[in-house]
């Protein structure tokens, strides 16, 4: 059996996390795996339940209100002891390949690659906002220690655009458990919403809108209160259900701006904030449609689990989930800069449509991008690695 060292820049569990622990579970019988971690925390917990050793780096994030020259100083200091730590862990460990999901530690893999003679596996999950992060990601792809860069859509693996770095890019779309969220009941969630909201839900006839993601800004589910507003000012007899919950402090100041603003659209009776759930599936089946209003995703897995469940995605046309859209088949996509009303327009329109045929299309992409397909493929990528492996001098090629 291989042996595989990980790097992991984030202790929670959130959509890069959960894809990395499902590239651990599909490859546990080919690879011994010895992940870096930031610290303690749901991600451990994880590893624990799985039984995969760990080993803990110290915190690799940039504390909030860090800028200029004071977070490129900031960086510089993290890279330095993340891969001195590495380096002596690769020269214990011995592993046959590097795999590095967490964003910071994509640099840091081709440096530790280069210095320990060793392939390295990227993966990229993310569009990055900052032309600088782009830069050293485009120039470090070069180095010969990255042998291949996993890319969860064209629009990721395009960001890497020096032609020797984007020669190495795999396009590759997570997979997904179609039967899961195929299977989920809608009637519990349709009684808890009518709990929490105080009146009956229409079953037929209304419109059930939801949003699953982390209560964070750049989720922008202040659009998806707006949205629900015009809808129900359209005369639509609408439904709100917000799944998910905050996480940093910045996150519980934007919920409780989120709930101010509920009440002050006077919006309390049509959105319920359901909070953290384990039962995603539950709540797809009682949606009708899903909203996807996230710009800046890579690719979007809660689109990916509503296509699984035949449910319509409205999603803004950008990033990944508008290239996912577009080879499934399915779902509705409106302008980047698009009001609300003008989403309230588009979602009345979809209302009055049949759309059994595009969410049968959706439906069959995720059953073609299922979790057998995926090892496959993602097996072949790290035999690939190690394969192209000959005792270079790990200088980065032109």
């Amino acid at each position: 059996m291989k042996k595989c060292i990980v790097w992991e820049t984030s202790a929670s569990v959130a959509g890069g996390q959960k894809m990395t622990l499902t590239v651990l579970d599909l490859l546990k019988d080919e690879y011994e795996f010895l992940c870096l971690i930031p610290g303690e925390g749901k991600l451990s917990e994880e590893l624990k339940r799985r039984g995969i050793a760990y080993i803990c780096l110290g915190d690799q994030t940039l504390p909030a209100g860090v800028k200029g020259w004071q977070a490129y100083l900031r960086y510089a200091y993290m890279s330095i002891r993340s891969i001195l730590k590495s380096t002596m862990v690769i020269r214990s460990f011995k592993p046959d390949v590097l795999y590095a999901p967490g964003p910071a530690a994509l640099p840091w893999s081709a440096v530790c690659g280069s210095i320990s003679r060793k392939p390295v596996v990227w993966h990229l999950h993310h569009l990055f906002s900052d032309g600088p992060t782009k830069k050293l990601l485009s120039y470090t792809s070069r180095w010969y220690s990255v042998r291949k860069i996993v890319s969860v859509t064209r629009v990721v693996g395009d960001q890497i655009t020096s032609p020797a770095g984007h020669d190495k890019v795999v396009p590759l779309c997570n997979p997904v458990d179609t039967a899961r969220y195929a299977a989920g009941d809608a009637e519990m969630i349709l009684r808890e919403t009518e709990a929490a909201l105080g009146r009956p839900v229409l079953r037929k006839g209304g419109c059930m809108l939801m949003q699953i993601a982390v209560l964070r800004p750049a989720k922008q589910q202040d659009l998806f209160i707006r949205v629900v507003g015009a809808l129900k000012h359209l005369g639509v007899p609408v439904t709100g259900i917000l799944v998910g919950k905050a996480i940093t402090e910045e996150d519980l100041r934007y919920e409780k701006q989120l709930r101010q603003m509920i009440s002050h659209e006077g919006l309390a009776g049509d959105i319920y904030m359901a909070g953290h759930c384990s039962n995603v599936q539950d709540y797809l089946a009682a949606a009708d449609i899903v909203f996807v209003p996230m710009a800046v995703e890579g690719l979007s897995l809660v689109a990916q689990e509503a296509m699984s469940a035949k449910r319509h995605v409205v999603a803004v046309d950008a990033g990944g989930v508008a290239e996912l859209l577009r080879d499934a088949g399915c779902g509705t996509l409106y302008p980047l800069n698009a009001s609300p009303e003008e989403i309230a327009g588009i979602i009345q329109q979809l209302l009055r449509q049949d759309h059994r045929e595009a969410l049968q299309r959706g439906y069959d992409f995720c059953l073609h991008h299922s979790s057998e397909a995926y090892r496959e493929s993602i097996s072949r990528v790290f035999a690939s690695a190690c394969g192209q492996h000959g005792g270079s001098d790990g200088g980065y090629r032109a």
